[in-house]
């Protein structure tokens, strides 16, 4: 019997990065209060969400459990999903032509397989220059308050933002490090 494996996210993008990886998984969402998860170590704190999300999954259903948490920081400032389109278009603002950095936490459990493994894939990234008319125009027409930081790359108009990126490539457009979660699936004996 084949083990289940579980994506404990509904990010639209995770599912895509998933889904072109071409195994059958089944998308169970965490439910935590990721503010209550605190650490000064931005680093550990991405790891311990995506860990927290994982191991809330773990306690209901059976299987290989992918987790993960992504926010990214500028100039000194977390940014996660926006909570209004203000805030979203003065996130594209901060980051427009300035150095970011993006914290994406990891988790893969396979009780079967005794793997345990969590990590943070660390991307920076530079904007491209974004005049105030693109900004508006894509905050209007756009579910920025979905995405943190205001923005996926994962779709095509949005990858053109990236003018530099030194790091994780699907951290940053998928929210889904493959260079992590590859290697725990081989180890699990799933081909992909």
């Amino acid at each position: 019997m084949k083990t289940k494996i579980i994506l404990a996210s509904g990010s639209k993008q995770r599912k895509m990065m998933m889904d072109a990886l071409g195994i059958s998984f089944v998308v169970i969402p965490a439910d935590i209060n990721e503010k209550e998860i605190r650490d000064e170590n931005l680093e550990l704190r991405a790891e311990k969400i995506a860990r927290a999300k994982a191991e809330e999954v773990a306690k209901k259903h059976h299987g290989i459990i992918i987790s993960a948490d992504t926010f990214s920081t500028c100039n000194g400032k977390i940014l996660e999903k926006p909570k209004s389109l203000d805030e979203a278009r003065d996130m594209l603002k901060l980051q427009a032509n300035k150095t970011c950095i993006l914290y994406t936490g990891f988790c893969y459990l396979d009780k079967t397989n005794r793997i345990d493994y969590s990590a943070t894939a660390i991307t920076k990234y530079v904007l491209r220059r974004l005049s105030d008319s693109e900004i508006d125009n894509f905050v209007k027409n756009n579910p920025v308050t979905d995405w943190s930081a205001a923005f996926s790359p994962a779709y095509p108009y949005q990858m053109g933002f990236i003018k530099k990126i030194e790091g994780s490539l699907t951290g940053l457009t998928h929210g889904l490090p493959v260079e992590l979660l590859i290697p725990c699936l081989e180890k699990s004996g799933v081909k992909v």
